[in-house]
């Protein structure tokens, strides 16, 4: 039988690490500044602590341990990088998202960038995102990177408690609605008569609507990846913007986005006469580009779509709102989860859950009908 313990104790927690504690002379109950792995290492620490009694050089553990980490402070921003860097040699994260997570950490979390990561507080935490109000979406996108950099610190155990404690504070929260990003097939035309008849910005924006493309897929389209002859185009990669400058990248969103998707018949003819006029060269040359041959700018193309969007009364409008109408329509045409999955490169169902309100509407418009026949 094994011996009873006869100074502190140890507790299994329910992340199935260990936790020591123990009364001290002072009278107060003291615990590791950190878990432990095993219950052997646990029982080391409590070793050294009675020790440390018994020689009489004893001192709070919380007090040792905030010297040692001021001694050795590792700064938010720093860590920060490390943690992006890290997460892109395991394949967690691509360029695109390590390019997402620096801008968050240049313009919205700055302020805790020359921070000793054990310094910032829930406090600080909590204030800044209430100063973020007004840009809910940046607030969310820059709190879950923040919370992923705190959680990864605690796992390395440089601090020991992580100061992201909003309740909900990686939620998106936006006053925009569905309906304001729906265009039907008329208000459509409508809008694409505004847009301006230059650099192909009409065909690219027909892209988004009839086909569903996102902008970087739409703007990553090669003439190779067009098959008029049985109507339809493949999404084998998408420009995005690394560095302050547009690049082509074979990986796009997410795995379900290398796809090949149908075009409308309709849009066939259109395109067969646009590609005898339109200057492409070569099947791997893009379709879209800028002035200079560079793969066209998402922000040139957002230009485009803002000022048609003016023109008919819908400021609001975006590029993307194509794409969503897009998946309204065909929602509403009766396609099961799988076929809008499918169509628009969605690698998950809860995506398919967003267009659930306009095929209700649907089928009361249909049961309606049924009512008319009675």
């Amino acid at each position: 039988m094994g011996s009873r313990r006869t100074f502190g104790n140890i507790r299994r927690l329910t992340s199935k690490r260990y936790q020591a504690r123990y009364t001290a002379p002072d009278g107060r109950e003291h615990k590791a500044p950190i878990t432990f792995d095993t219950k052997r290492d646990a029982d080391a620490w409590l070793a050294i602590e009675s020790a440390k009694i018994q020689r009489g050089d004893w001192a709070p553990p919380a007090v040792i341990h905030a010297e040692h980490v001021a001694e050795v402070s590792t700064y938010f921003g720093e860590y920060a990088e490390e943690v992006i860097q890290r997460r892109l040699a395991d394949g967690k994260i691509r360029k695109t998202t390590a390019a997402l997570y620096r801008r968050y950490l240049r313009l919205y979390l700055s302020q805790f960038a020359k921070q000793p990561l054990s310094a910032i507080t829930p406090r600080q935490v909590s204030t800044w995102h209430a100063s973020m109000a007004k840009t809910p979406a940046s607030r969310a996108n820059a709190y879950g990177f923040l919370s992923t950099v705190a959680h990864q610190a605690l796992r390395d155990e440089l601090i020991s408690r992580s100061p992201c404690r909003v309740a909900s504070g990686g939620v998106k929260r936006s006053a925009r609605t569905t309906d304001d990003e729906v265009l039907s097939p008329s208000e459509f035309a409508a809008y694409i008569a505004q847009v301006p008849d230059r650099h192909g910005y009409p065909m690219a924006l027909r892209f988004a609507y009839w086909c569903g493309l996102r902008s970087g897929e739409v703007r990553g389209l090669r003439r190779c990846d067009l098959d008029l002859k049985h109507g339809e185009l493949t999404v084998a990669q998408q420009v995005v913007k690394l560095d302050g400058r547009n690049q082509i990248q074979r990986e796009v969103k997410t795995d379900a986005g290398h796809r090949a998707v149908a075009i409308p018949p309709h849009l066939v003819g259109e395109l067969r006469h646009w590609l005898a006029v339109w200057p492409v060269q070569g099947r791997e040359a893009l379709l879209f580009t800028s002035p200079t041959g560079a793969p066209m700018s998402g922000e040139a193309l957002r230009a485009a779509g803002k000022k048609a969007a003016q023109a008919i009364g819908r400021p609001t409008l975006r590029v993307h709102s194509l794409r969503h109408s897009s998946a309204t329509l065909v929602a509403q045409s009766g396609a099961t989860t799988a076929e809008l999955m499918a169509r628009f490169g969605w690698s998950s169902p809860a995506m398919v859950t967003r267009y659930s309100h306009p095929v209700r509407e649907r089928d009361r418009e249909l049961a309606a009908r049924l009512s008319a026949m009675a």
